[in-house]
């Protein structure tokens, strides 16, 4: 969420982003409920509008958006996306829907004007996330996800040198102490 202040507006608008992360106190019951719902409403219609950015934007405007987001903006683009799928992710299953359907279908949509399609397998093994847990885990040298070592570098169990040694990073200090534990591994 780095530089959220210096973005235009997108679905939220830098009011909105600040409400959101606590920075804002709103005057009364009322405004909040009002925000609230003005949030609820832009994410509801912006989901529709990517149907008509996939049938209707410009391969060219389409082409410089990924650029703009692989060359300015790095793991922030990163987190970005992942957090959108994450959020497509979670409204899909409070939905009802199958998310491996919708993702096979998606991925269909967007491989149909290049004359192909896609098989998707999504496999999905759900397990418990604990501190204890992926703390013996990372004691093991066992392969941590990204979402794990956030679990880990959030909380007081483990310490920035240990994570530093799970990396084999030489800095006493773990160089990760930014709370961005996406960004940081991605620069191990």
């Amino acid at each position: 969420m780095a530089g959220d202040d210096d973005r235009g507006r997108g679905i939220l608008s830098p009011a909105d982003r600040a409400y959101l992360r606590g920075e804002t106190e709103l005057g009364s019951v009322q405004s909040e409920r009002n925000t609230r719902a003005r949030i609820r409403d832009r994410v509801h219609d912006a989901l529709f509008d990517f149907e008509l950015l996939v049938e209707a934007l410009d391969d060219r405007d389409r082409d410089l958006v990924a650029e703009r987001l692989a060359d300015g903006e790095g793991t922030e683009s990163f987190d970005g996306l992942v957090a959108a799928v994450a959020f497509l992710y979670r409204i899909t299953e409070e939905t009802g829907l199958d998310f491996e359907t919708v993702l096979r279908e998606g991925v269909n949509v967007a491989e149909a004007p290049e004359g192909r399609a896609a098989t998707v397998d999504l496999e999905l093994t759900f397990h418990g996330l604990t501190v204890e847990g992926l703390r013996a885990r990372l004691e093991r040298g066992e392969e941590l996800s990204l979402t794990e070592l956030a679990v880990l570098h959030d909380s007081d169990a483990v310490r920035p040198d240990e994570l530093a040694a799970y990396f084999g990073d030489d800095d006493p200090t773990g160089g990760v102490d930014d709370g961005r534990i996406q960004s940081k591994v991605t620069n191990f």
